[in-house]
């Protein structure tokens, strides 16, 4: 019989739990190699990514040119044969897919180590995510999204965890505006019979950032088989992702113990301000009507 010391099964385990990262992200990249004629130094690119996709989504594109034996603008040109507009936004995806590979305490224990989570450190990274938002963000897709809100009979939103958040802010606010706009944020049985509600014409808005929710994916599912429209709020090409009508990816690494919500209530806020726009005379009078409701009831009130 071999006895194995707590140190050398913790080390097998961290070896294990790696493999098994690599292992997600090489399955997503060879699926995008398959379905696609690529070139000998595009190839070699990607597989230098999924050799070592920690390494690859924080590193330059002129750092991954050299592991990978390429120039820079083979990166760049391998990042937009898989539908990328380039390395920015190619290893974001790559970041962000392994973060989410990532269990909650390995989360923590690796910014933890690191000597993140200061505050700040936690700000100035928030800071970094909304740039590199703002240099993503289309304001097309915003505005389609808005519309879509504006002119569908009902929407609802579907949130967990910490995405209620920007789920409840765009719900609220929404309603200000006089649409019919609700977040459902309880039980799955809950959701489900919220999403039963809906019918052809309407909406549906969720999230898939970092984990997602086991029930969220067949519950878009359902919906878009009742000729729901679906807007999904992601932080990387998942299989929720790649169901929606209208897709927003927004940057979601955080250096506290979870991903970072800061985009996501920030695109809510995006969406809001179009929705406003949507019907500039309308949004006037439904907020004055509100002003009036608020003073009247003593609702709220300033000091």
């Amino acid at each position: 019989m071999i006895f194995t010391t707590p140190r050398i099964q913790s080390d097998r385990n961290v070896h294990c739990n790696r493999r098994r990262r690599v292992k997600i992200i090489a399955t997503w990249l060879e699926h995008l190699m398959s379905q696609r004629r690529l070139s000998p130094g595009t190839r070699s690119v990607l597989k230098a990514i999924a050799n070592d996709p920690e390494m690859a989504s924080y590193c330059s594109a002129a750092a991954l040119a050299e592991v990978a034996g390429v120039n820079v603008a083979t990166v760049v040109r391998a990042a937009q044969a898989i539908d990328f507009t380039g390395w920015s936004e190619l290893s974001t995806e790559i970041r962000n897919r392994f973060l989410s590979s990532l269990d909650a305490d390995k989360h923590f224990v690796r910014n933890t180590e690191a000597g993140m989570g200061q505050p700040a450190t936690s700000i100035g990274k928030d800071i970094e995510l909304l740039g590199l938002l703002a240099e993503s963000l289309s304001e097309d897709s915003v505005t389609t999204i808005a519309t879509m809100i504006a002119t569908a009979p009902t929407t609802t939103i579907l949130a967990t965890g910490a995405y209620v958040a920007p789920g409840t802010i765009l719900a609220h606010n929404a309603q200000g505006l006089g649409y019919d706009v609700s977040l459902s944020d309880g039980a799955a049985t809950r959701m489900i019979n919220d999403v039963r509600r809906l019918k052809p014409g309407d909406c549906l808005i969720t999230f898939s950032i970092w984990k997602t929710s086991a029930s969220i994916l067949p519950l878009c599912e359902i919906a878009k088989e009742r000729g729901v429209h679906l807007i999904v709020i992601a932080d990387q090409h998942s299989q929720l992702a790649e169901l929606a009508d209208q897709l927003i990816l927004v940057p979601s690494e955080g250096l506290g113990p979870m991903a970072s919500v800061t985009c996501a209530v920030s695109v809510a806020q995006c969406i809001v301000g179009a929705i406003a726009n949507v019907d500039t005379a309308r949004s006037a009078a439904m907020l004055e009507e509100l002003q009036a409701m608020w003073s009247r009831t003593q609702a709220v009130i300033s000091d």
